[in-house]
């Protein structure tokens, strides 16, 4: 599905008045679902009309044929797909996906790894219609279990409720993965151990080096999970690189064995909403479950932000998807393919929540926010990035935007955390 050609004229006049950050970042609320420019592996630029983001891509970026999609999607035992956890297009792209297997007559159960195992009870509810959507997120304890916002995910919830299709938690109980992190999976108490899968599945080599890179660069926090790898220092003794690979270990590991548990308890094809971390590459989640169930097929998809062609191997598919990022704090954000031998663009504010604390600091939809914290608004990590530090310095988030000709600092009070966070 195409913006429709008057939208498109219109936006096309708009950028020659002189105005076209600001009016793009319109241009994205409205059309969020559809703001996304593709590229072919030959000519490397932005080119065609934007995807919808239920519109799957092969690895050469080209619109995946219904055809393609009965043999090779919805004929899967497991089917991975990753996300980036604030991105609202991503979700949307997951719940298409999920309804066009149910279309198809495959009717899968879903598991999320935004559910740790010990809240099966709740989905089971969920599951049985007993318990409504718009109790799900109290229920679940969404907002300290995982953080973001459950409106994010709502899209997956109802068509699981549209399909009756079975809900499955993936993720370690709350509170174990620090524990794991600290002081090693023998250091936990009998009744907990059994909680989690009896041996822990290595990662891939080439995925040990990239974790060991990113751990350098950000840490054990860099990772924007709400239950993420250890908050403080490993016990006297351990390697902190160490615990944090073996945290990343048991993340894939315990989704990859509760997954086989869910298809083998429903003998249905098992659907996985996980970070793209999880997925891509094949070394997370689909490595585990090539050695738990090495006979099932296994496919992945990740969302592409468009621009360059996908990286080969980077996944099965892909999902059509703008970089979009909903803040807790009340923005969204979007962010342009930087075109080969220009400036990268700066990040752009398409939406602020009444009443949020964005919206008090004064940020303003068609802001173009050009560096956060003292970091260059590069892309949109590095909001998650200068939050973290500021958080941990005790500070407020300070953005540096662009409006109407005029540079501002806009100041962003952050909560603290909740205890035990």
């Amino acid at each position: 599905m195409n913006a429709p050609a008057s939208l498109q004229a219109a936006f096309s006049a708009l950028r020659g008045a002189g105005i076209p950050r600001a009016l793009r970042a319109v241009f994205m609320a409205c059309l969020l679902a559809l703001a996304v420019l593709t590229a072919g592996c030959a000519a490397r630029r932005a080119g065609p009309p934007p995807f919808a983001p239920e519109t799957l891509l092969d690895a050469a970026a080209r619109p995946l044929s219904p055809a393609v999609f009965a043999r090779d999607i919805a004929g899967a035992d497991y089917i991975l797909l990753g996300e980036e956890h604030p991105n609202p297009c991503d979700h949307l792209a997951q719940a298409a996906v999920i309804r066009r297997l149910a279309a198809a007559g495959a009717f899968p159960a879903i598991g999320l790894e935004m559910v740790p195992a010990d809240r099966q009870q709740v989905l089971d509810a969920f599951n049985a219609g007993t318990l409504s959507l718009a109790d799900l997120p109290k229920a679940l304890d969404w907002k300290t279990t995982w953080g973001f916002d459950f409106e994010l995910y709502a899209p997956i919830f109802e068509a699981a409720r549209d399909f009756r299709l079975p809900l499955f938690a993936l993720n370690v109980p709350k509170g174990l993965a620090k524990k794991v992190g600290r002081a090693g999976l023998d250091a936990l108490p009998p009744a907990e151990r059994t909680l989690l899968p009896g041996a822990l599945l290595p990662p891939h080599p080439a995925q040990v080096e990239e974790l060991r890179a990113f751990f350098v660069h950000h840490g054990p926090m860099g990772k924007p999970v709400p239950d993420s790898a250890p908050r403080k220092e490993a016990a006297p003794g351990r390697d902190p690189f160490a615990s944090f690979l073996t945290v990343q270990s048991l993340w894939d590991t315990q989704m990859a064995a509760r997954a086989l548990y869910a298809r083998s308890l429903t003998a249905r094809p098992v659907v996985i909403i996980a970070g793209a971390g999880h997925v891509a590459d094949g070394w997370g989640i689909a490595r585990r479950l090539a050695v738990y169930d090495p006979s099932a097929r296994t496919v992945t998809v990740v969302p592409w932000r468009g621009g360059e062609a996908p990286a080969p191997g980077e996944a099965t598919f892909f999902a059509a998807c703008p970089a979009i990022q909903k803040s807790r704090l009340g923005m969204t954000l979007s962010h342009d393919q930087p075109t080969p031998g220009q400036p990268v663009p700066p990040l752009l504010v398409t939406a602020v929540a009444p009443g949020s604390a964005a919206g008090k600091a004064g940020l303003l939809a068609g802001d173009a926010v050009t560096a956060a914290g003292k970091h260059p608004a590069t892309d949109l990590a590095v909001l998650h990035q200068a939050a973290m530090e500021a958080a941990k310095a005790g500070e407020p988030l300070t953005l540096t935007v662009s409006r109407a000709g005029e540079t501002l600092a806009i100041t962003i009070p952050l909560a603290a955390p909740p205890a035990g966070k």
